[in-house]
């Protein structure tokens, strides 16, 4: 068994320090005061334990027990009895997590905080573009065009979806950080309200929704009806450039239009 050194100690202690609560939240406002570990390590038959806390030199553990599918059964051991190359630290800070397979890899984040930097980039980064986007407003689809994208995303594979995952899929994931994401929700749920009541969607057990046979047949009629109306509209094109043809050949004819020659045999 590898001895433990006095930075690799420190860094135990520091981690022990700053343990996780039993419930880490990894969404939301809760998120934000994320900063803290978790450690884990072998144990004899135990297999992985978490670390509940240290005293001194003996650090107190919870083994995971079978029956309850939970860290509930309480040990401790000696730092120096713990296997250096099984220690696994978790730092979680505010949505995210970075694992450390070695006690010498956490020494070298703690040293240099480069993972710390890694985060706060990101963070930066998402707080920016999502300020860009706040600027442009959320352009609910009309229904057909929703009606389009239900079938195509989820009737051709019979995927059901609820309206959150609907809303993130349309208007991407920071649609729910813009200020008029209420607005947009319950215009969509009107939507999906809509098409329940007209038979192209169904409402499914869970409160998900389901898209129905009936869909295809209304966005064929749709697709019908529109290609009726461009085909009017282009005739109707046809007939005004036909019509202002005719009536200038008229005007040449009768003599209200007068053209030069174009060449001239009197001269």
């Amino acid at each position: 068994m590898t001895k433990w050194s006095d930075i690799q100690r420190w860094a135990l202690v520091k981690a022990c320090f700053l343990l996780a609560p039993h419930k880490i939240p990894m969404s939301g406002p809760e998120c934000e005061s994320n900063d803290f570990y978790t450690i884990k390590f072998n144990f004899n038959d135990s297999g992985r334990v978490l670390v509940k806390g240290i005293q001194g030199y003996t650090v107190s553990f919870l083994a995971w027990d079978k029956s309850t599918n939970s860290y509930n059964t309480e040990g401790s051991i000696e730092v120096s009895e713990i296997d250096l190359s099984t220690v696994e630290i978790t730092h979680y800070l505010h949505a995210f997590y970075t694992t450390y397979s070695s006690v010498n890899g956490f020494i070298f984040h703690c040293l240099t905080k480069k993972d710390y930097i890694k985060i706060k980039c990101i963070r930066a980064w998402q707080k920016l573009t999502q300020t860009v986007f706040n600027r442009f407003e959320l352009q609910s689809k009309p229904r057909h065009e929703l009606l389009d994208y239900l079938v195509n995303c989820y009737g051709i594979h019979r995927k059901q979806f609820g309206l959150i995952s609907l809303m993130s899929d349309v208007y991407s994931i920071r649609s729910f950080g813009h200020p008029d994401k209420e607005t947009c929700k319950n215009k969509l749920r009107l939507y999906l309200e809509s098409l329940v009541d007209s038979g192209e969607l169904v409402k499914v057990a869970n409160g998900d929704f389901k898209v129905t046979g009936k869909a295809v047949v209304t966005l064929e009629l749709f697709q019908h009806e529109e290609r009726r109306h461009r085909d009017s509209l282009r005739s109707q094109y046809i007939m005004v450039a036909l019509t202002l043809c005719l009536a200038m050949l008229a005007s040449i004819q009768a003599g209200l239009i007068k053209l030069k020659p174009i060449l001239d045999l009197t001269q």
